[in-house]
């Protein structure tokens, strides 16, 4: 989201959703499956191949949760319908409505969660008390995200930083790349990935022209970096509800998540540098020739 709004905001190029996810799908998919054969034969050694009570256990908790409600059913759809939406907006929606974007389709799909009565009309399936409950702070990060690269814009910074970095243009763009997702990779242990790229990103959008290169490398290389967080509790929230199981200790995440950051900084930038101009037509970036 920030990566997009960015881009949209400095280049006035939109990013759709299925453009993102015919480069990043295939990331996660392969990183997935290293992810499980580092774990399963190399980090642990599990000689017990099944679980004890484990079919029985997940039947007694389906049990437990119950038939699906009419609620659960309505959100599910609305659900599928938004994804359906994003999905197809960029070869099917557009030939119905030329000016609908992934934000049109956002927010008309959250209205219509206000206006779908549940299975007792007098009451909808959502209310602005669950709605004041949702983690604004997190839309005012992202706003922040997008103030900070105008900000850069207007202010001159840009310029001043570019011409401050001018010195790793004698650095190949294989090794630049190696060396941002690296820094990002590990610098998101410790900040939210959400903050670490709404204040990473408009410096970089700065330095892409500095460099002569096209700015999707750096800007791309550091948003992926900033997803793949696996050794403290704090990196991420699926980090800490792995570590609040019990099970794990801290000495155990850092050593197994470090080889896992090796192995997702390796692919990133392989996936970067090779694959990112094959996937996508990279499009010609006005602000690259200033």
């Amino acid at each position: 989201m920030v990566l997009a709004g960015i881009i949209k905001q400095t280049y006035g190029i939109e990013i759709s959703f299925a453009q993102w996810f015919s480069f990043g799908f295939p990331i996660a998919i392969i990183l997935l499956f290293l992810c499980w054969i580092y774990l399963t034969r190399f980090a642990f050694q599990f000689k017990q191949k099944e679980f004890p009570g484990g079919r029985e256990e997940i039947k007694k908790q389906l049990q437990e949760l119950g038939p699906i409600s009419y609620e659960e059913k309505a959100v599910f759809i609305v659900f599928i319908l938004t994804a359906f939406s994003w999905i197809t907006r960029s070869f099917l929606l557009k030939n119905f409505i030329p000016k609908i974007d992934d934000t049109i389709i956002a927010i008309f799909f959250a209205v219509l969660l206000f206006i779908v009565p549940s299975k007792n009309k007098a009451i909808k399936l959502m209310s602005w008390e669950d709605a004041v409950k949702l983690p604004w702070g997190i839309v005012l990060l992202f706003g922040g995200g997008m103030a900070l690269a105008l900000g850069f814009e207007t202010s001159g910074l840009a310029i001043w930083i570019g011409k401050h970095m001018t010195s790793l243009e004698a650095v190949s763009l294989f090794t630049l790349l190696l060396i941002l997702v690296a820094s990002v990779n590990f610098l998101t242990e410790i900040t939210s990935n959400l903050a670490t790229t709404a204040m990473l990103l408009p410096v970089l959008v700065s330095l892409s022209p500095a460099l002569g290169l096209h700015p999707y490398y750096l800007l791309i290389g550091a948003t992926l970096a900033a997803s793949c967080a696996f050794m403290l509790p704090v990196a991420t929230p699926p980090n800490a509800v792995v570590f609040g199981s019990g099970y794990l200790k801290i000495e155990d995440m850092v050593r197994k998540g470090f080889v896992l950051n090796l192995i997702s900084i390796l692919l990133v930038t392989f996936f970067v540098y090779f694959l990112l101009p094959i996937i996508w037509d990279l499009p010609e970036i006005t602000a690259l020739k200033k």
